[in-house]
């Protein structure tokens, strides 16, 4: 593998690392009043244990997913923006569009999932953009 491609490969695990995170713990935000939750956050002291132990459940069943997944799907997306509009900046908008496809999957959490890994991923490439090489 070539030094670029082997940046690319590592960017691309920080961003599932990131995202799966992010992912898993604002999803057991979001489901705070579903199965695992019987109180309002506010009335109940136990809450925020139950927030985080939920929380690690999503990251261990999304994380893997995320990971193999996210990773070779975004490779995959990048690789076509590249391959459509090899020098435009209109690449990155070609390769949303494909993230949001490959989020159909699982239709809400995916495409959420999706969606937040393409942003950490663009954060990240506009961070490290500037390395030298």
């Amino acid at each position: 593998m070539t030094l670029h491609l082997t940046r690319i490969v590592k960017r691309k695990l920080l961003s599932a690392t990131i995202s799966s995170f992010l992912f898993a713990f604002f999803f057991a935000w979001y489901t705070r009043y579903e199965p695992f939750f019987y109180h309002p956050a506010e009335a109940d002291p136990g809450a925020f244990s139950r927030f985080m132990s939920v929380g690690f459940i999503y990251l261990v069943y999304s994380a893997p997913v995320i990971y193999v997944y996210g990773t070779v799907t975004s490779l995959l997306s990048d690789f076509i923006g590249f391959c459509v509009l090899p020098y435009s900046k209109l690449r990155l908008i070609v390769s949303g569009i494909m993230h949001g496809v490959f989020g159909l999957i699982l239709f809400p959490a995916s495409l959420a999932a999706a969606a937040l890994f393409f942003v950490v991923d663009t954060v990240l490439a506009a961070r490290f953009s500037g390395q030298k090489k």
